[in-house]
């Protein structure tokens, strides 16, 4: 006999055997039990958790009763005649439901009922449809309908509404991953519980996805299923490397950090499940630092996880985490569209080391949970003067650049006096406030970068927008954006201030454009870069 994949094997024959839909099998068979089944039902949910799988029992179930001699129930062989599977995708024509419509007219084989199972529904063209819905409003007594969907919003509400729907929901990894142990007892694989919560959990619910890798695995596998094995496979990173990534991140260790993304590169492993699971990662250490260990069923990981994250989270502010998730979430929509993913990625990475720390360093490991708050006091690092590095030349085709070390316990050589702030010192410090509204909102602070500042009398900051970017004044003219901007002001600034933006002239635009284009005429020269020389204009070379 041909080998049985075990995704097929061990389909769910009755809603017993279901996992994780207990709320909606106990209702189906509580309507099957008082005979007051509907005649159309809707099962929407993601690929995998049991969608057709119920819709099969459930007609086996309405036919049990007078199931002929000559007919089999047996739902992985499909050899009910009573029961139609239709697949949407590809009988998804007007002609299609137009012949459905006539043999539903036809008596079930059997003397029971006869069920129509339509996967993946939202296929159907608008013309089906249209066809479908009187028979839907008023089928024959003998006729059923099931439909399923991973797409549900694509349905008319004239179908929906017709229909008793049910919502599948994903599959809780715990129960997936108890449920693949008592697949491998009953097929003797041997496996790690922490090779087998992994692949729960990059299943994303899926148990079909599950036992297809696990049915992989096992294959391939010297004699056991380890978390190596699983992390090969699927190009997963191991948690050590997204603590020890994560710990140069937190301690501004730039060069550290890259190094760490360079050798999970070299190993294969796919930098854009990297990207998503340090926002993963990131949230996780969110959920631990908001309520430590009262939310963490919030985290679908090991508890050995779970206690190296808290004891992570103790040393890192609630500030410095968001801000570091805003910037990979944004990097996790470069990455998929450029084709050099690894580049965007580390270009984030060296992003958030610059972005400036408010916490103490932490170590690259989680370290003794025996920390108190203490251990996590703000840390404000000077403002380093423009050093220029040495660079000495050698005969290797390469440059050696001098390192600078900075005295973190240093004060500011030369720090800003309220009464000294003026439009040249604004300008001149113009991204520092930026990014310091950046940290506050990405928004706001990405939007304002396209503004410049014009004027400045002791109390009122001008900012000027080009017509081009007007929504971005717009959107940065609001009570709560700007008291985000006024804030980072006075912390950047030490002085209050009110933020005034306005449009910059149509003249003011025409005087640089003018300027420009005659320094690239008598030069024969191309711009190449912008500054802001705190006039207003942009000042271009």
């Amino acid at each position: 006999m041909s080998y049985l994949v075990l995704a097929r094997k061990y389909r769910p024959q009755t809603f017993a055997d279901v996992v994780g839909q207990q709320e909606i099998t106990e209702k189906l068979k509580a309507a099957l039990s008082s005979n007051r089944t509907a005649h159309a039902y809707l099962f929407c949910g993601p690929r995998g958790v049991g969608k057709t799988t119920c819709a099969r029992i459930l007609a086996k179930e309405l036919n049990k009763d007078v199931a002929a001699d000559g007919l089999s129930f047996d739902l992985g062989m499909q050899t009910a005649l009573d029961i139609i599977e239709i697949d949407g995708a590809s009988n998804n024509s007007v002609e299609d439901i137009r012949t459905l419509r006539e043999n539903v007219q036809l008596m079930p084989m059997g003397g029971g009922v006869k069920v129509y199972i339509i996967d993946e529904v939202h296929m159907l063209s608008t013309a089906a449809f249209n066809a479908l819905l009187k028979t839907l409003e008023e089928p024959p007594a003998h006729v059923k309908f099931v439909f399923a969907t991973t797409d549900p919003n694509k349905l008319p509400l004239t179908v929906v509404s017709r229909c008793q729907r049910f919502d599948f929901r994903r599959i809780p990894i715990e129960q997936m991953a108890g449920y693949l142990k008592e697949v491998c007892q009953k097929e003797q694989i041997t496996a790690d519980e922490d090779a087998l919560f992994s692949i729960a959990k990059a299943s994303q619910g899926s148990m079909r996805d599950a036992l297809s890798v696990l049915d992989q695995l096992s294959s391939v596998a010297s004699g056991k299923v380890d978390l190596n094995e699983v992390n090969s496979m699927l190009g997963v990173v191991e948690t050590e490397r997204l603590f020890e990534l994560a710990g140069a991140i937190l301690r501004k260790d730039c060069s550290s950090a890259l190094k760490v993304l360079n050798g999970i590169a070299d190993k294969g492993k796919d930098i854009k499940q990297l990207s998503s699971d340090l926002v993963v990662f990131f949230r996780n250490l969110m959920v631990m630092k908001a309520g430590g260990r009262d939310l963490q069923d919030l985290i679908d990981y090991s508890v050995a996880y779970k206690k190296m994250l808290y004891e992570l989270s103790l040393s890192v502010s609630m500030k410095e985490i968001i801000g570091n998730i805003d910037i990979l979430v944004a990097v996790q929509e470069t990455t998929r569209i450029i084709e050099m993913p690894q580049l965007a990625l580390e270009i984030a990475l060296a992003k958030i080391v610059i972005s400036g720390s408010s916490i103490a360093p932490v170590s690259a490991v989680p370290v003794s949970g025996n920390q108190t708050s203490a251990s996590s006091a703000a840390v404000k690092l000077p403002v380093a003067a423009k050093p220029v590095p040495g660079i000495i030349l050698n005969n290797k085709g390469s440059v050696s650049i001098e390192p600078i070390v900075f005295d973190r316990n240093a004060e500011p050589e030369t720090p800003i006096a309220a009464s000294a702030v003026s439009l040249d010192i604004i300008s001149r410090d113009w991204n520092t406030f930026t990014h310091a509204v950046c940290q506050e909102s990405m928004s706001v602070g990405t939007y304002l970068l396209e503004g410049h500042p014009v004027k400045f009398d002791g109390r009122k900051l001008a900012v000027a927008f080009s017509h081009e970017h007007e929504f971005h004044k717009e959107f940065l003219d609001s009570p709560g954006n700007l008291k985000i901007m006024s804030a980072s002001f006075q912390e950047v600034f030490k002085q209050e201030a009110v933020i005034d933006l306005i449009i910059m002239s149509d003249a003011d635009a025409g005087k640089l454009a003018s300027a420009v284009n005659e320094a690239l005429a008598m030069f024969g020269g191309e711009v190449v870069n912008e500054w802001d020389s705190g006039d207003g204009l942009s000042k271009s070379h």
